[in-house]
């Protein structure tokens, strides 16, 4: 019998237990002990990292935020940190390991571009990382190889923002400073501008969450305020997003050939009301019919499409209802195992940080006076985030989908003028008001990027998540460190620990101030 709770959940996404120490990391034997030629590593390391990623987001990111609901078993009976050997967040130190070594040779071989790239995307699983845990190690981390250190000190998270920052404006200052070629760049073909405008979009990330404790006013005017120095996101087209590829298994979106996208994850109830409520098309992407309201009946025919029923699931309720009853997780991450005929290992795409996150971020920022433009520029900003949204998905939809039984075409998804009227919708209101529409299309947005919607939940506390019957009474601000740094870097986790004053699921990091 299928069982999961949303405690039980937590616990697998606590059970991240590191059976290697950080010399190991640094020492793995799939990678080769002399790089020479970063270009080679560079494709690796992007698809090993957002695959990662991504299945992070499907089975554990999307359900902290309460976007997906999941009845995977579980083997864990309580919220005890788990000696299991699958530490699902702490391998991040794998890419960064291999990205110390793209700056490291490209330091020494002047290649500013490469440098530029590798400090982006680490800079990226650094942030991923201490969002998940608080103080983690940085500048001493996954590095032994050069360093000699295998026992690396953790860093205040305050401290790692920091130090991001910095690195992402030194990336910004590289990337098309020099002419030099890049090879094996799999995310952006080696365009140099839209790296820079995802190292400025993930600034813009950080200097938002961690606004209630540095004021971000001046570092966003910088940015918003000389787009030639700082260039940013224009649309979906040049987003943060992998797109993969049907040429052979291994580029292919890592749903497409696994027991992933079937019935094991559902839509969860709260978004699908949501979505529902606010007669929103992206219900159409997010979720699948029921299965009991799209079955192929005695004589071999489906319903017609608009007999089909969304339903969305629970977390927190111990057993699950019948699976008949409620809405698989949506049709672009599904795998052929569960649809051969819907499955594509194209349509879906691995995104780090789209365009819409960006522009629901600059509206924030002018509704509370960080940028200029005050209320009419963050109505804009929302509103462009919106409609890309939509625009994203449309485009996102495979040409089969118009003759099988789902009748979906791009144009189902995009919606009517009347969307953006209602008063749901609308940017109207209060400026608390305003600032909770903002947040919920955030959230709905983020739907698969990873643990965005969970960070972003604990920063704003919008939509409000229902805690389940069965469970604590609370939703976890972070997760355990891995039971393997308690034996192989005790001294420095017990420095980590005295920070947040309790390694626990109810700790709040730094910049979830209370």
């Amino acid at each position: 019998m299928k069982k999961l709770t949303y405690i039980l959940f937590i616990i697998l996404l606590s059970a991240v237990s590191c059976t290697k120490d950080f010399e190991e990391i640094n020492t793995n034997p799939n990678s080769p002990d002399e790089v020479t030629n970063v270009g080679l590593l560079l494709p690796n390391v992007i698809r090993g990292s957002v695959n990662n990623h991504l299945d992070n987001s499907y089975t554990r990111g999307s359900i902290a935020a309460n976007l997906l609901a999941s009845d995977y078993a579980s083997n864990f009976s309580n919220w005890a940190r788990s000696d299991a050997s699958s530490y699902f967040f702490w391998n991040y130190y794998d890419y960064i390991r291999d990205l110390n070594e793209i700056i490291s040779i490209s330091e020494t071989r002047n290649q500013s571009n490469y440098k530029g790239i590798a400090l982006v995307m680490r800079s990226w699983l650094f942030q991923n990382l201490t969002d998940l845990y608080g103080p983690i190690p940085f500048r001493e981390a996954a590095n032994a190889k050069l360093t000699g250190i295998s026992s690396p000190k953790f860093e205040q998270q305050q401290d790692v923002y920091a130090g991001l920052l910095a690195d992402l404006e030194e990336a910004n200052s590289l990337l098309g400073s020099t002419n030099e070629p890049v090879t094996g760049d799999i995310l952006y073909n080696g365009n140099m501008t839209n790296w820079k405008k995802f190292a400025n979009g993930l600034k813009l990330r950080l200097l938002l969450r961690q606004s209630k404790r540095v004021d971000p006013t001046a570092a966003m005017k910088a940015i918003v305020e000389n787009p030639t120095k700082y260039p940013l996101f224009t649309s979906y087209e040049d987003q943060a997003a992998l797109q993969y590829l049907a040429d052979r298994p291994s580029n292919e979106s890592p749903f497409y050939r696994s027991g992933n996208g079937g019935t094991s994850t559902k839509v969860s109830k709260q978004l699908v009301d949501y979505l529902k409520s606010m007669n929103d098309n992206r219900l159409y992407v997010y979720a699948l019919p029921t299965p009991a309201s799209s079955a192929i009946d005695g004589n071999g025919n489906r319903p017609d499409p608009s007999k089909f029923v969304y339903a969305g699931d629970l977390n927190g309720i111990g057993n699950f209802p019948d699976n008949n009853a409620t809405s698989p997780s949506g049709m672009l991450w599904m795998s052929i195992q569960y649809s051969p005929d819907l499955a594509s290992p194209t349509a879906g795409q691995g995104i780090i940080i789209s365009y819409s996150e960006v522009q629901f971020t600059l509206a924030e920022a002018a509704e509370k006076g960080y940028i200029s433009g005050g209320s009419a520029a963050a109505e804009t900003y929302y509103l462009n985030g919106i409609k890309d949204q939509f625009k994203y998905y449309s485009s996102r939809i495979p040409g089969n989908y118009a003759t099988s039984y789902l009748k979906l075409t791009p144009a189902s998804i995009l919606p009517p003028a009347s969307y953006y009227t209602q008063p749901t919708v609308a940017y109207a209101g209060t400026q608390a008001q305003k600032l909770e529409k903002i947040a919920l299309q955030k959230w709905i947005s983020l739907y698969l990027v990873g643990y965005e919607a969970w960070s972003e939940w604990r920063r704003t506390g919008f939509p409000k998540i229902p805690v389940g019957p069965v469970g604590p009474g609370y939703i976890p601000r972070r997760i355990l460190y891995p039971a393997d740094e308690l034996r192989i870097n005790e001294a420095n986790y017990k420095v980590a620990v005295s920070w947040l004053g309790a390694d626990d699921l109810k700790t709040h990091v730094w910049w979830d101030k209370e």
